[in-house]
């Protein structure tokens, strides 16, 4: 028996495990007849996570043409994504007990046919129609979030879960390659609204094809619970809760310092150390790539040493140092050293949401893994919103985007501590 500290005492609770008789072998194997296999799982939560994040993905693409068609400047459709993760952040606490309602597939086809409404408006090319796909895309994510966690966590077994979470993960830098590589030529070759279109298509098959999943899934639902609960139930559970509180908090710093790589690091090449757009794109796949190889080892790493939270620390602790190691790019740097800083900024910047999900999982009191994911994907998500804001305030200030990276090793070793403190309680309870 395990033990750890939440709210203000001590507690002991049994270590995690997989629920309603669910597999323990390997990913890809089932023990039982009809069981569902953790590689199923993993895809269908993979993939639907690769068709949302492609909706999101799809409009900083097809911008120049919406915004020209919408007669608006094109800084109207960057709105898009905060507004996105705003409503995200809104509609996580609100929504995550339906879970235990639906059940854990439902959730995600409801999820899915949220994204797919959202797309469908967008193809007015309003702008209150696109304002409208901002807040359904955003109620997507504020599900389908949870949602994956609470099929994972009940169907994995846990000696893999940090990999399997890691590998769920990988579903954001995916979507957000394929668009990059998938939408220009389509928008160029037939117009912004083919590349809308394609996605949805994407979305619909997905949604289709979790039906035939659905009944075996979701025979843990439980359909009088309640719809809804009150906005403040995730954010108290996690505030209760030491270890939840401190990766919940954590994960504000880590998002803060991931949206501003992903938002800068293009336009720092090209105005201070002479890049053209072509080759700080290059670079900037190179984050993208190493994140999603980044997750996958990550996740690895913390199944194998059996503590994500120690894990964490050190991938934070290297996100700080990166940080440290950007600020030093400028015209002339080699070009070998700003791709080696890039891949590992990467690898650590982009690579650390699947252990941190695994964690929050492990954390949880039993039967309010998407309750207590919901709450600290509020955290998670304000980040994301404040970062970019933050990062471009800063800038105004000292007139210079890689000593602005540089200060951003202030918010990653902030996350790194909260996390270190937790790893030290969570040893100390262990040592008693």
């Amino acid at each position: 028996m395990s033990t750890r500290y939440q709210g203000s005492g001590r507690a002991a609770i049994m270590p995690a495990r997989p629920v309603s008789g669910a597999s323990v072998n390997l990913p890809g194997t089932s023990s039982t007849p009809g069981q569902p296999s953790v590689f199923s799982v993993v895809v269908a939560t993979m993939v639907a996570q690769v068709a949302s994040i492609m909706g999101v993905a799809v409009f900083p693409v097809v911008a120049p043409q919406l915004a020209t068609e919408m007669g608006v400047s094109p800084v109207w459709i960057g709105y898009q994504v905060s507004l996105t993760y705003g409503s995200a952040m809104l509609a996580a606490p609100l929504l995550s007990a339906s879970i235990a309602r639906w059940g854990g597939c439902r959730a995600t086809q409801v999820g899915l046919a949220l994204s797919a409404l959202g797309l469908a408006a967008a193809l007015t090319s309003s702008l209150w129609a696109l304002a409208a796909t901002s807040i359904l895309f955003g109620t997507a994510l504020a599900i389908l979030v949870p949602a994956s966690a609470h099929l994972l966590f009940r169907f994995c077994p846990p000696q893999r879960r940090n990999l399997v979470f890691s590998l769920k993960q990988t579903g954001v830098p995916v979507g957000w390659t394929l668009m990059a590589l998938a939408a220009p030529p389509i928008t160029v070759a037939f117009g912004w609204r083919w590349a809308i279109l394609l996605v949805l298509a994407v979305v619909l098959v997905t949604l289709a094809a979790l039906e035939p999943r659905r009944a075996r899934w979701d025979d843990d639902r439980n359909p009088q619970a309640a719809a809804r609960q009150s906005a403040l139930a995730g954010l108290s559970l996690t505030w209760r809760h030491a270890g939840l509180r401190r990766l919940a908090a954590a994960s504000f710093f880590l998002s803060f310092v991931q949206l501003c790589l992903g938002s800068f690091a293009v336009t720092m090449l090209v105005k201070e150390a002479g890049y053209s757009l072509v080759a700080a794109g290059v670079m900037l796949s190179l984050v993208n790539v190493s994140g999603v190889a980044g997750r996958v080892l990550w996740g690895w790493y913390a199944d194998h040493t059996g503590s994500g939270m120690r894990v964490l620390v050190k991938v934070s602790g290297l996100t700080t140092l990166c940080c440290v190691l950007t600020s030093f790019i400028a015209a002339g740097t080699p070009g070998a050293y700003t791709a080696l800083v890039f891949m590992v900024f990467g690898a650590t910047a982009v690579g650390w949401n699947g252990v941190f999900m695994a964690e929050v999982a492990r954390c949880s009191p039993r039967g309010q893994v998407s309750v207590a994911t919901s709450g600290a994907m509020v955290w998670n998500f304000a980040g994301i919103l404040v970062g970019p804001s933050l990062f471009a305030a800063t800038y105004g200030l000292v007139g210079s985007y890689a000593l602005t990276f540089g200060a951003l090793a202030l918010i990653a070793a902030s996350g790194a501590l909260l996390l270190a403190t937790g790893s030290a309680v969570r040893q100390n309870v262990a040592a008693h």
